[in-house]
């Protein structure tokens, strides 16, 4: 009887897998057909817009704010091969020439950088990277604010950016936010977070480093903020 059931267990549970996997292809080719026939739809309204290595970006949705315009169709090939769509409500934007950013990595693999609006908060970056024409992860950083520098003088060259816009609060304003400014590397296998590059220069900022995030329940006084545009000042001014 025992072994009547266990035989039942293992027969009910190998069907319960194979029913999950087929709903995970399901989903997928739906997805898939579902995206291939938006893009149908808003062909005749795509803008394009050539980046280097053979990428080719296709955009629609187009919102006009008159100070900027977002996109919220963004298709991304490369050789006519379709890497990348995304038609949900992410809103891309192209107006600031810093961005897109694309860096070449190893053989055929490439890391591209999109910039986000992020209203009201700050624009961040999406990047994408790319492996023989797949795209095989993706993150967030935040919106660089300069062409790369080599702020300490080491040989390499580095972005700088921070997530949130400095805000104040107080009786007479006299906090801040601790909003540390990250530097990212430019390195052979792609964009890096320099780890110590950030703390030491956050130190001169902040006088102790508290982290490599946005918070504002470490409350500053607002004297920081006259060393934070200085910073931002030679990161913009720098050669």
């Amino acid at each position: 009887m025992i072994k009547d059931l266990l035989i039942l267990t293992l027969i009910l549970t190998f069907l319960v897998s194979c029913e999950q996997k087929a709903e995970k292809v399901n989903i997928k080719s739906t997805l898939t057909t579902e995206n291939n026939e938006s893009d149908e739809k808003l062909n005749h309204n795509l803008k394009t817009i050539k980046l280097d290595f053979d990428f080719v970006v296709n955009v629609g949705q187009e919102e006009d704010f008159k100070k900027f315009k977002t996109y919220s169709y963004f298709k991304l090939t490369k050789n006519q091969t379709t890497i990348f769509i995304d038609s949900l409500l992410t809103e891309y934007e192209f107006g600031d020439e810093l961005f897109p950013i694309v860096l070449k990595t190893n053989d055929n693999s490439f890391e591209l950088l999109f910039e986000i609006n992020n209203r009201p908060s700050k624009n961040y970056l999406r990047r994408f990277i790319i492996k023989d024409n797949k795209l095989v992860e993706q993150d967030k950083l935040p919106a660089f604010e300069s062409k790369p520098i080599d702020i300490n003088q080491d040989g390499i060259k580095e972005y700088a950016g921070f997530w949130e816009y400095p805000e104040t609060w107080g009786e007479n304003y006299e906090l801040t936010a601790y909003n540390p400014i990250l530097y990212y590397s430019i390195t052979p296998s792609g964009l890096e977070l320099d780890s110590l590059l950030t703390i030491e220069r956050n130190k001169l900022i902040y006088d102790k480093f508290s982290g490599f995030s946005y918070n504002s329940d470490l409350a500053q006084p607002i004297s920081v903020t006259e060393k934070f545009d200085n910073e931002l000042k030679l990161i913009k001014n720098n050669k």
